[in-house]
Protein backbone atom coordinates (compact mmCIF):
# COMPACT_ATOMS: atom_id res chain seq x y z
CA UNK A 1 0.00 0.00 0.00
CA UNK A 2 1.62 3.30 -1.05
CA UNK A 3 2.07 6.30 1.22
CA UNK A 4 -0.67 8.33 -0.47
CA UNK A 5 -3.27 5.64 0.21
CA UNK A 6 -2.06 5.27 3.80
CA UNK A 7 -2.36 9.03 4.28
CA UNK A 8 -5.87 9.04 2.81
CA UNK A 9 -7.02 6.18 5.03
CA UNK A 10 -5.55 7.91 8.10
CA UNK A 11 -7.40 11.15 7.29
CA UNK A 12 -10.70 9.37 6.74
CA UNK A 13 -10.28 7.28 9.89
CA UNK A 14 -9.68 10.49 11.85
CA UNK A 15 -12.83 11.96 10.31
CA UNK A 16 -14.94 8.99 11.38
CA UNK A 17 -13.49 9.09 14.90
CA UNK A 18 -14.24 12.82 15.14
CA UNK A 19 -17.84 12.33 14.05
CA UNK A 20 -18.33 9.41 16.41
CA UNK A 21 -16.85 11.33 19.33
CA UNK A 22 -19.72 13.77 19.04
CA UNK A 23 -22.05 10.91 19.93
CA UNK A 24 -19.86 9.46 22.68
CA UNK A 25 -22.80 9.03 25.02
CA UNK A 26 -24.65 6.80 22.53
CA UNK A 27 -23.17 3.44 21.52
CA UNK A 28 -25.87 2.90 18.89
CA UNK A 29 -24.37 5.32 16.37
CA UNK A 30 -24.23 4.24 12.75
CA UNK A 31 -23.81 5.68 9.31
CA UNK A 32 -26.40 5.12 6.59
CA UNK A 33 -26.81 6.11 2.95
CA UNK A 34 -30.56 5.63 2.60
CA UNK A 35 -33.81 4.47 4.18
CA UNK A 36 -35.94 2.96 1.42
CA UNK A 37 -39.62 2.71 2.23
CA UNK A 38 -42.01 0.26 0.53
CA UNK A 39 -39.21 -2.06 -0.54
CA UNK A 40 -40.44 -5.25 -2.21
CA UNK A 41 -37.19 -7.04 -3.08
CA UNK A 42 -35.44 -7.36 0.27
CA UNK A 43 -37.52 -10.02 1.96
CA UNK A 44 -41.21 -10.92 2.16
CA UNK A 45 -44.02 -8.38 2.19
CA UNK A 46 -43.70 -4.61 2.30
CA UNK A 47 -40.44 -3.68 3.98
CA UNK A 48 -38.28 -0.74 4.90
CA UNK A 49 -34.66 -1.30 3.93
CA UNK A 50 -31.98 0.59 5.82
CA UNK A 51 -28.72 0.81 3.87
CA UNK A 52 -25.65 1.05 6.09
CA UNK A 53 -22.41 2.51 4.77
CA UNK A 54 -19.21 0.51 4.79
CA UNK A 55 -18.28 -2.95 3.53
CA UNK A 56 -15.57 -5.48 4.33
CA UNK A 57 -15.51 -6.67 0.70
CA UNK A 58 -14.53 -4.80 -2.42
CA UNK A 59 -16.62 -6.43 -5.14
CA UNK A 60 -15.66 -5.20 -8.58
CA UNK A 61 -19.30 -5.22 -9.72
CA UNK A 62 -20.89 -3.56 -6.68
CA UNK A 63 -24.16 -1.83 -7.59
CA UNK A 64 -23.95 0.48 -4.57
CA UNK A 65 -20.51 2.15 -4.81
CA UNK A 66 -21.72 4.90 -2.49
CA UNK A 67 -21.99 2.31 0.29
CA UNK A 68 -18.51 0.80 0.12
CA UNK A 69 -16.49 3.17 2.35
CA UNK A 70 -17.14 3.55 6.09
CA UNK A 71 -17.03 7.34 6.06
CA UNK A 72 -19.15 10.09 4.44
CA UNK A 73 -18.33 10.90 0.83
CA UNK A 74 -19.31 13.60 -1.61
CA UNK A 75 -20.30 12.38 -5.06
CA UNK A 76 -21.11 14.58 -8.05
CA UNK A 77 -24.37 14.21 -9.93
CA UNK A 78 -23.31 15.18 -13.43
CA UNK A 79 -26.91 15.23 -14.69
CA UNK A 80 -27.70 18.26 -12.53
CA UNK A 81 -24.43 20.13 -13.06
CA UNK A 82 -24.49 23.40 -14.99
CA UNK A 83 -20.72 23.81 -15.01
CA UNK A 84 -20.83 27.03 -12.98
CA UNK A 85 -17.57 26.19 -11.20
CA UNK A 86 -18.63 27.40 -7.73
CA UNK A 87 -17.67 24.03 -6.24
CA UNK A 88 -14.14 24.36 -7.63
CA UNK A 89 -13.72 27.77 -6.03
CA UNK A 90 -15.18 26.58 -2.72
CA UNK A 91 -13.05 23.46 -2.34
CA UNK A 92 -10.18 24.17 0.08
CA UNK A 93 -8.35 20.98 -0.94
CA UNK A 94 -8.37 21.57 -4.70
CA UNK A 95 -10.08 18.21 -5.16
CA UNK A 96 -12.62 19.21 -7.85
CA UNK A 97 -11.87 19.58 -11.54
CA UNK A 98 -13.80 19.56 -14.80
CA UNK A 99 -11.94 17.20 -17.15
CA UNK A 100 -15.01 17.20 -19.39
CA UNK A 101 -17.56 19.92 -19.97
CA UNK A 102 -20.18 19.97 -17.21
CA UNK A 103 -18.79 16.76 -15.70
CA UNK A 104 -17.29 17.47 -12.26
CA UNK A 105 -14.65 15.09 -10.98
CA UNK A 106 -13.73 14.70 -7.30
CA UNK A 107 -10.25 13.39 -6.55
CA UNK A 108 -10.91 11.08 -3.60
CA UNK A 109 -7.24 11.23 -2.60
CA UNK A 110 -7.61 14.96 -1.96
CA UNK A 111 -11.23 15.30 -0.78
CA UNK A 112 -11.54 15.97 2.97
CA UNK A 113 -15.37 15.74 3.01
CA UNK A 114 -15.74 19.27 4.34
CA UNK A 115 -19.01 19.67 2.40
CA UNK A 116 -18.10 23.13 1.12
CA UNK A 117 -19.03 22.09 -2.41
CA UNK A 118 -22.37 20.72 -1.20
CA UNK A 119 -23.19 24.00 0.52
CA UNK A 120 -22.46 26.24 -2.48
CA UNK A 121 -24.08 24.08 -5.16
CA UNK A 122 -27.51 25.46 -6.08
CA UNK A 123 -28.47 22.57 -8.34
CA UNK A 124 -28.00 19.48 -6.10
CA UNK A 125 -25.06 18.38 -8.19
CA UNK A 126 -22.87 17.71 -5.14
CA UNK A 127 -24.43 15.13 -2.84
CA UNK A 128 -23.21 13.87 0.51
CA UNK A 129 -23.62 10.12 0.96
CA UNK A 130 -23.36 8.93 4.52
CA UNK A 131 -25.18 10.41 7.48
CA UNK A 132 -24.44 9.58 11.12
CA UNK A 133 -27.63 8.58 12.93
CA UNK A 134 -28.76 6.92 16.14
CA UNK A 135 -30.53 3.57 15.98
CA UNK A 136 -33.54 4.88 17.87
CA UNK A 137 -34.12 7.64 15.33
CA UNK A 138 -33.94 5.16 12.46
CA UNK A 139 -36.38 2.85 14.21
CA UNK A 140 -38.82 5.71 14.74
CA UNK A 141 -38.88 6.16 10.97
CA UNK A 142 -39.19 2.43 10.32
CA UNK A 143 -42.05 2.04 12.79
CA UNK A 144 -44.22 4.53 10.91
CA UNK A 145 -45.09 1.80 8.40
CA UNK A 146 -45.75 -0.96 10.94
CA UNK A 147 -49.35 -1.30 9.79
CA UNK A 148 -48.12 -2.22 6.29
CA UNK A 149 -45.67 -4.75 7.72
CA UNK A 150 -48.36 -6.41 9.81
CA UNK A 151 -50.77 -6.65 6.89
CA UNK A 152 -48.23 -7.88 4.32
CA UNK A 153 -45.86 -9.99 6.40
CA UNK A 154 -43.09 -7.45 5.90
CA UNK A 155 -40.76 -5.60 8.22
CA UNK A 156 -37.28 -4.16 8.51
CA UNK A 157 -34.33 -5.26 6.37
CA UNK A 158 -30.84 -3.97 7.08
CA UNK A 159 -28.52 -3.98 4.11
CA UNK A 160 -25.56 -2.04 2.79
CA UNK A 161 -22.75 -1.85 2.10
CA UNK A 162 -22.37 -4.61 4.63
CA UNK A 163 -24.44 -4.07 7.79
CA UNK A 164 -22.28 -6.29 9.98
CA UNK A 165 -19.32 -3.96 9.41
CA UNK A 166 -21.19 -1.76 11.95
CA UNK A 167 -21.94 -4.59 14.35
CA UNK A 168 -23.16 -2.62 17.39
CA UNK A 169 -25.41 -0.42 15.27
CA UNK A 170 -26.87 -3.42 13.41
CA UNK A 171 -27.47 -5.19 16.70
CA UNK A 172 -29.27 -2.13 18.07
CA UNK A 173 -31.47 -1.92 14.96
CA UNK A 174 -32.43 -5.60 14.98
CA UNK A 175 -32.98 -5.78 18.73
CA UNK A 176 -34.94 -2.52 18.76
CA UNK A 177 -37.14 -3.68 15.89
CA UNK A 178 -38.02 -6.92 17.68
CA UNK A 179 -38.87 -4.94 20.82
CA UNK A 180 -41.31 -2.93 18.69
CA UNK A 181 -42.87 -6.06 17.21
CA UNK A 182 -41.33 -5.64 13.76
CA UNK A 183 -40.15 -8.58 11.64
CA UNK A 184 -36.43 -8.40 10.78
CA UNK A 185 -34.17 -9.50 7.95
CA UNK A 186 -30.39 -9.25 7.70
CA UNK A 187 -28.80 -8.97 4.24
CA UNK A 188 -25.17 -10.02 4.68
CA UNK A 189 -22.11 -11.41 2.94
CA UNK A 190 -21.35 -13.40 6.09
CA UNK A 191 -17.80 -12.17 6.54
CA UNK A 192 -17.59 -11.74 10.31
CA UNK A 193 -16.75 -13.90 13.33
CA UNK A 194 -19.41 -16.52 14.03
CA UNK A 195 -19.83 -15.31 17.61
CA UNK A 196 -21.00 -11.92 16.37
CA UNK A 197 -23.24 -13.34 13.66
CA UNK A 198 -24.80 -15.71 16.18
CA UNK A 199 -25.58 -12.76 18.45
CA UNK A 200 -27.42 -11.00 15.62
CA UNK A 201 -29.46 -14.14 15.00
CA UNK A 202 -31.17 -13.69 18.37
CA UNK A 203 -33.07 -10.77 16.81
CA UNK A 204 -33.28 -11.86 13.16
CA UNK A 205 -36.21 -13.61 11.48
CA UNK A 206 -34.66 -14.07 8.03
CA UNK A 207 -31.17 -14.12 6.57
CA UNK A 208 -30.48 -12.93 3.03
CA UNK A 209 -27.08 -14.51 2.43
CA UNK A 210 -24.77 -13.67 -0.46
CA UNK A 211 -22.77 -16.39 -2.21
CA UNK A 212 -20.54 -14.92 -4.88
CA UNK A 213 -18.11 -17.72 -5.75
CA UNK A 214 -17.25 -21.14 -4.30
CA UNK A 215 -13.58 -20.98 -5.27
CA UNK A 216 -11.49 -19.23 -2.55
CA UNK A 217 -8.89 -17.82 -4.96
CA UNK A 218 -11.45 -16.49 -7.41
CA UNK A 219 -13.48 -15.04 -4.53
CA UNK A 220 -10.44 -13.21 -3.20
CA UNK A 221 -9.50 -11.97 -6.66
CA UNK A 222 -12.91 -10.42 -7.28
CA UNK A 223 -13.88 -9.30 -3.75
CA UNK A 224 -10.58 -8.78 -1.92
CA UNK A 225 -11.27 -11.64 0.56
CA UNK A 226 -11.32 -15.39 0.33
CA UNK A 227 -14.56 -17.17 1.18
CA UNK A 228 -13.50 -19.62 3.90
CA UNK A 229 -15.23 -17.74 6.70
CA UNK A 230 -18.29 -17.03 4.54
CA UNK A 231 -18.82 -20.71 3.68
CA UNK A 232 -18.22 -21.84 7.27
CA UNK A 233 -20.79 -19.35 8.54
CA UNK A 234 -23.29 -20.47 5.89
CA UNK A 235 -23.05 -24.04 7.18
CA UNK A 236 -23.49 -22.92 10.78
CA UNK A 237 -26.48 -20.77 9.84
CA UNK A 238 -28.15 -23.75 8.19
CA UNK A 239 -27.55 -25.88 11.28
CA UNK A 240 -29.19 -23.19 13.44
CA UNK A 241 -32.38 -23.64 11.42
CA UNK A 242 -32.98 -19.96 10.69
CA UNK A 243 -34.80 -19.33 7.38
CA UNK A 244 -32.31 -18.33 4.66
CA UNK A 245 -32.60 -16.94 1.16
CA UNK A 246 -29.38 -17.34 -0.80
CA UNK A 247 -28.51 -14.48 -3.14
CA UNK A 248 -26.21 -15.24 -6.06
CA UNK A 249 -25.04 -12.34 -8.24
CA UNK A 250 -24.18 -13.71 -11.69
CA UNK A 251 -21.41 -11.60 -13.17
CA UNK A 252 -19.86 -11.87 -16.67
CA UNK A 253 -16.33 -13.23 -16.53
CA UNK A 254 -16.48 -13.68 -12.77
CA UNK A 255 -18.80 -16.52 -11.78
CA UNK A 256 -21.05 -17.05 -14.81
CA UNK A 257 -19.69 -20.39 -16.05
CA UNK A 258 -21.98 -23.39 -15.72
CA UNK A 259 -19.23 -25.15 -13.78
CA UNK A 260 -18.95 -22.37 -11.19
CA UNK A 261 -22.71 -22.06 -10.74
CA UNK A 262 -23.15 -25.83 -10.56
CA UNK A 263 -20.76 -25.88 -7.60
CA UNK A 264 -22.77 -23.13 -5.93
CA UNK A 265 -25.99 -25.06 -6.54
CA UNK A 266 -24.51 -28.22 -5.04
CA UNK A 267 -23.33 -26.28 -1.98
CA UNK A 268 -26.78 -24.75 -1.48
CA UNK A 269 -28.37 -28.20 -1.79
CA UNK A 270 -26.13 -29.44 1.03
CA UNK A 271 -27.14 -26.45 3.15
CA UNK A 272 -30.79 -27.27 2.50
CA UNK A 273 -30.29 -30.76 3.92
CA UNK A 274 -29.14 -29.21 7.20
CA UNK A 275 -31.50 -26.27 7.47
CA UNK A 276 -34.18 -24.18 5.81
CA UNK A 277 -33.16 -22.67 2.48
CA UNK A 278 -36.30 -20.90 1.30
CA UNK A 279 -35.03 -20.13 -2.20
CA UNK A 280 -32.13 -18.89 -4.26
CA UNK A 281 -32.37 -15.39 -5.73
CA UNK A 282 -30.31 -15.28 -8.92
CA UNK A 283 -29.22 -11.71 -9.62
CA UNK A 284 -27.98 -11.58 -13.22
CA UNK A 285 -25.69 -8.70 -14.05
CA UNK A 286 -27.24 -5.80 -15.91
CA UNK A 287 -25.49 -2.67 -17.19
CA UNK A 288 -27.67 -0.17 -15.33
CA UNK A 289 -25.19 0.17 -12.49
CA UNK A 290 -22.73 1.65 -14.95
CA UNK A 291 -24.81 4.82 -15.08
CA UNK A 292 -24.40 5.27 -11.33
CA UNK A 293 -20.63 4.78 -11.58
CA UNK A 294 -20.39 7.34 -14.38
CA UNK A 295 -22.59 9.70 -12.41
CA UNK A 296 -20.16 9.45 -9.51
CA UNK A 297 -17.10 9.81 -11.73
CA UNK A 298 -15.99 6.19 -11.35
CA UNK A 299 -14.82 3.85 -14.08
CA UNK A 300 -17.10 0.82 -14.49
CA UNK A 301 -15.33 -2.49 -15.23
CA UNK A 302 -17.97 -3.90 -17.59
CA UNK A 303 -19.05 -2.86 -21.08
CA UNK A 304 -22.45 -1.22 -21.38
CA UNK A 305 -23.70 -3.92 -23.75
CA UNK A 306 -22.77 -6.88 -21.51
CA UNK A 307 -25.86 -8.87 -20.63
CA UNK A 308 -27.25 -12.38 -20.42
CA UNK A 309 -29.76 -13.85 -22.85
CA UNK A 310 -32.96 -15.56 -21.74
CA UNK A 311 -31.38 -18.89 -22.69
CA UNK A 312 -28.39 -18.15 -20.48
CA UNK A 313 -30.62 -17.39 -17.52
CA UNK A 314 -32.69 -20.54 -18.06
CA UNK A 315 -29.51 -22.62 -17.92
CA UNK A 316 -28.51 -20.93 -14.69
CA UNK A 317 -31.94 -21.53 -13.18
CA UNK A 318 -31.94 -25.21 -14.14
CA UNK A 319 -28.68 -25.82 -12.31
CA UNK A 320 -30.50 -24.98 -9.06
CA UNK A 321 -33.94 -26.44 -9.82
CA UNK A 322 -32.27 -29.73 -10.72
CA UNK A 323 -31.05 -29.76 -7.13
CA UNK A 324 -34.63 -29.28 -5.90
CA UNK A 325 -34.10 -25.62 -5.02
CA UNK A 326 -36.70 -22.92 -5.65
CA UNK A 327 -35.32 -20.04 -7.70
CA UNK A 328 -36.28 -16.46 -8.38
CA UNK A 329 -34.56 -14.24 -10.92
CA UNK A 330 -33.85 -10.66 -9.98
CA UNK A 331 -34.55 -10.91 -6.25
Amino acid sequence: MNQQILHEEAEQTALVEKEEAAFATDDTLGIITNIQMFSLNDGPGIRTTVFLKGCVLNCKWCHNPEGMKRYPEVFPNSKNCTGCGKCVAACPAGAITFPKEKTPYINKDLCITCESCVEVCEFDSMNLWGVFVRAGDVLDTVEKDKLFYDQSGGGLTISGGEPTSRFEFSLALLKGAKERGINTALDTCGYLPWEKLETLLNYTDLILYDLKHLDPKAHKQFTGRDNTLILENAKKLAEKGIPIRIRVPVIPGRNDTLEALAKTAAFVAELDKKGEILAVDLLPYHPYAGAKYRLFGYDYPFPSDAKFTDDDIMQFVELFTDQGIDVTVGG
